[in-house]
């Protein structure tokens, strides 16, 4: 209409749910991205616990046990890996359904990124409680990897 300036909509970063696949070590968080708010991030070594020590085969464990890719990932390449820069699903528009724009963090490779959606059924459809089951559940995955691995025999000899 005449008289009314045009505004653009102000830019939204995409924002990160799943696996995040890079050459750069577990535990060192050098990789900036967004993901959705209230989403949990579940560390490389609770990751590589569900392969057996191997990411690439604990990504797709936790792809089952989470449900499938979030916001209509979809599967590509071998491993499952989605279309971004690390191999991650990137959900577009930068509104969750709490209306939140993402939140900023620094991750590592290695690490998961479960969606809002995927946290609150964790918790039975309540997201705060999604967060406390998952930090549980953290805790009981590393006790359980420490257990086998004190088990393990040593180095063989020949």
């Amino acid at each position: 209409m005449p008289g009314q300036t045009f505004r653009a909509p102000e830019p939204v970063a995409p924002m990160h749910v799943g696996p995040i696949h890079s050459s750069v070590a577990g535990r060192t968080d050098h990789l900036p991205m967004h993901v959705p708010s209230g989403s949990y991030v579940l560390p490389a070594d609770v990751v590589s616990a569900h392969g057996e020590g191997s990411t690439m085969a604990a990504f797709k464990v936790l792809r089952r046990m989470f449900g499938g890719t979030p916001y209509g990932g979809g599967s590509k390449g071998p491993y499952g890996q989605g279309s971004g820069p690390y191999g991650e699903h990137l959900a577009k528009g930068g509104k969750t359904d709490d209306n939140s724009k993402g939140v900023a963090i620094v991750a590592a490779g290695g690490e998961y990124v479960l969606s809002p959606d995927q946290v609150r059924d964790a918790g039975g459809g309540d997201i705060d409680r999604g967060h406390k089951v998952l930090d549980a559940y953290v805790l009981h995955v590393r006790k359980e990897l420490i257990d086998t691995l004190r088990k393990l025999p040593g180095p063989a000899k020949s």
